[in-house]
């Protein structure tokens, strides 16, 4: 079971932060909550890793001193190149899968549901897992250097989580050829394509990213919590159905021998 994350009392001025384990650092900014990931790299999710976000997520929006939520990988970092290596090497087909494909879904759930604004601020590779969770945000800042990738099959996995958010964020066409060609998602294009809401320069994406959750943080919660709600009940729903998929392929592909962490390593080069 994943520790529980709590979200110490800080000051409702200045910036504050406060450790979650292994999973995230909250700071408060004003009525801001960001999260900054833990890890190294160019930043991988673990199981363990997954279920600590989701549940700081969850403390976040329970805290009426938070208007608005900020996810960022940290200076110079990816904002994620998909599933922690370590981990996945072992993978079996198993019940291992089972508990990580729920922690991946719970963690897309949390953001998806919370009732206040979430916005994330990509750099670098956004790959697999860290895609489905930026596509499950309100907002997407990313820099001109931002490469967004869906390459599960080219991998030799099921690409079935994916499937529905980007179906519902940028529509069949884009999903299609994102999820069959496998192909990188860079800057503009990502922008073009709608991956991306607002792109900025590589400088200082975080007070971008900062200046859009302020501006979404003004809105009435009321409003904005059931518009949310009805915009998302949909994926919602589809990502219910997914997770059943999504085990299901997983287990086979992994009792199959797949080598898709190997793979990874080849796209992201050594450091992790």
């Amino acid at each position: 079971m994943a520790e529980k994350i709590v979200l110490a009392s800080v000051a409702d001025s200045g910036r504050s932060s406060t450790t979650s384990g292994r999973g995230g650092t909250a700071q408060r900014d004003g009525n801001l909550a960001i999260i900054e990931f833990d890890g190294e790299g160019h930043n991988t999710f673990s199981t363990e890793k997954m279920n600590n976000i989701t549940d700081l997520v969850w403390e976040l929006g329970d805290d009426q001193n938070v208007d608005a939520i900020v996810m960022y990988a940290g200076d110079g970092r990816s904002f994620g190149v998909g599933g922690d290596f370590n981990e996945v090497k072992d993978f079996t087909g198993g019940s291992e899968v089972n508990r990580w494909i729920d922690a991946c879904v719970d963690m897309y759930r949390a953001v998806l549901s919370v009732p206040k604004p979430t916005v994330v601020v990509i750099d670098k590779f956004c790959i697999g897992i860290a895609l489905q969770l930026a596509l499950c945000a309100d907002w997407r800042i990313g820099t001109s250097a931002a490469d967004l990738r869906m390459p599960e099959l080219k991998l030799g996995i099921s690409c079935i989580l994916g499937a529905p958010l980007l179906q519902h964020r940028v529509g069949p066409a884009v999903a299609n050829r994102m999820i069959i060609g496998c192909d990188a998602w860079v800057g503009e294009t990502a922008f073009a394509d709608g991956l991306i809401d607002e792109l900025v320069p590589a400088a200082a994406p975080l007070e971008a990213g900062t200046s859009r959750a302020l501006a979404l943080a003004k809105y009435e919660a009321v409003p904005f919590a059931r518009t949310k709600s009805f915009v998302n009940h949909e994926i919602l729903l589809a990502m219910e159905e997914a997770r059943i998929a999504a085990i299901a392929g997983h287990r086979a592909g992994f009792a199959a021998g797949n080598a898709a962490q190997s793979k990874m390593r080849g796209i992201v080069g050594a450091g992790r």
